[in-house]
């Protein structure tokens, strides 16, 4: 059960890229219509990491193309500024996520 469940939030694929998601998913879903900028500047301002665009960038472009958040361009800046929304896949996922972190808890306490 608990390598299934691994596989399918890809959790053993990569720790700190799935983290990542997960953290990106959830920073969306409380502030519909951020950009990668508004990520990497909460990370910043909250924990006093640096978090390098170059690594958010290509991290939402893989959930926008998985369907997990869904992305549009603000023309009114110069340039377009892309902003993302978590779409019904992305809460589901969050959710997946979420139970899959809880799981490990859970065999750790007992």
């Amino acid at each position: 059960m608990y390598d299934e469940e691994c596989k399918r939030t890809s959790i053993g694929g990569g720790w700190v890229k799935s983290f990542a998601g997960f953290y990106a998913l959830l920073y969306i879903r409380a502030n519909p219509d951020s950009s990668g900028y508004d990520i990497c500047k909460h990370v910043k301002e909250k924990y006093g990491c640096n978090l390098s665009y170059s690594r958010v960038y290509p991290l939402l472009n893989t959930l926008n193309n998985e369907g997990f958040i869904s992305m549009k361009k603000e023309e009114s800046s110069y340039p377009p500024k892309k902003v993302y929304k978590l779409t019904e896949e992305g809460h589901q996922r969050i959710k997946r996520f979420r139970d899959s972190l809880f799981m490990m808890l859970d065999e750790f306490m007992e």
